[in-house]
């Protein structure tokens, strides 16, 4: 099938650049030479600079599984966004700039969400991470870059090249979830509210002006009325975003984590949630082998990038 014969179908389509790499291109093909990406406007390039091309299938609706040049990454990571907002987002061109204080590196990096390799900046690469590096500057924080691998591996490595240190490399898991055995006689809570006592646990009272933006349910383990773990799950149609997951260390080390993640399972069905992701670090093997019996695997990675230059 030729490309005349899948216009009017979404495509993700490879091109030849002349420096010899590559460039991903994705969006609804308007005609042989012509793409349309989703904010409107058009895409061009020529056939001879075709290295291979296939249409995007509208895949079920399950948490799925990421690809090289799969869409559905920048789609998570827009709706992971929508549950966790910053308190500031400011866009130049499809790059998001975060920031919210000296909270979480998450909420204070930018995270690249256009075309590949390089997410579409409205500017050069050169003058965009400058803007990047003095948008942190004028508000003292560090210089933050959150960028999905493997579509934006260009990046990254460019990054890695010109001041810019990988602080963590991390992990999106996802899950289709489904009911779980589990025999306990402590107690789930569950509230709409962020509570006085869900922020104490892990004195989260700095997130809370951040969290309250966006809606979610909080929920804590309690033994003989005392919390013990908690957990925050931001809501979005059918997913639940699961942040926030502590255990206090004195409880550790008695599958309590599990027997927690389990009952918020079961409850987040019963809220009408039916596919839910996380975040975590990807040298965290214990946080790993839970998530990994709980039924959640590997969607796509990030890299966090710190600006350590002049």
């Amino acid at each position: 099938m030729g490309l005349q014969d899948l216009i009017g179908k979404r495509l993700t389509i490879r091109l030849h650049e002349s420096s010899g790499g590559y460039r991903d291109i994705v969006g609804i093909l308007a005609s042989p030479t012509t793409l349309q990406h989703k904010d409107g406007h058009i895409i061009t390039f020529s056939p001879d600079q075709i290295a291979i091309y296939r249409e995007i299938i509208a895949l079920p609706d399950s948490a799925g599984k990421g690809a090289p040049l799969s869409i559905r990454i920048i789609e998570l990571e827009k709706m992971i966004n929508s549950t966790w907002g910053s308190l500031e987002e400011v866009w130049h061109g499809q790059w998001l700039f975060r920031a919210s204080g000296k909270f979480t590196m998450r909420a204070n990096s930018i995270v690249p969400l256009g075309t590949p390799p390089f997410g579409e900046p409205d500017k050069t690469l050169d003058e965009a991470i400058q803007v990047a590096i003095n948008f942190y500057k004028e508000r003292k924080l560090k210089p933050v870059f959150s960028i999905p691998l493997p579509l934006y591996e260009e990046l990254d490595t460019y990054l890695g090249e010109h001041g810019w240190e990988e602080k963590v490399r991390a992990q999106i898991q996802v899950s289709d979830l489904k009911h779980l055995d589990v025999l306990t006689s402590n107690v789930l809570n569950v509230s709409a509210a962020c509570t006085p006592e869900w922020l104490e646990v892990q004195n989260d009272q700095p997130l809370l002006s951040m969290m309250e933006k966006t809606r979610a349910l909080y929920y804590s383990l309690t033994i003989n009325n005392v919390a013990v773990a908690v957990a925050r799950a931001g809501l979005s149609d059918q997913w639940a975003v699961i942040t926030r997951f502590f255990v206090k260390p004195e409880f550790r080390e008695q599958k309590l984590g599990q027997e927690f993640m389990s009952l918020m399972i079961n409850d987040l069905l019963s809220q009408g949630a039916t596919k839910a992701a996380l975040q975590v670090d990807g040298a965290n093997n214990a946080a790993l082998a839970l998530y990994a019996k709980l039924g959640f695997r590997k969607h796509h990675e990030y890299s966090y990038r710190i600006y350590v230059g002049a």
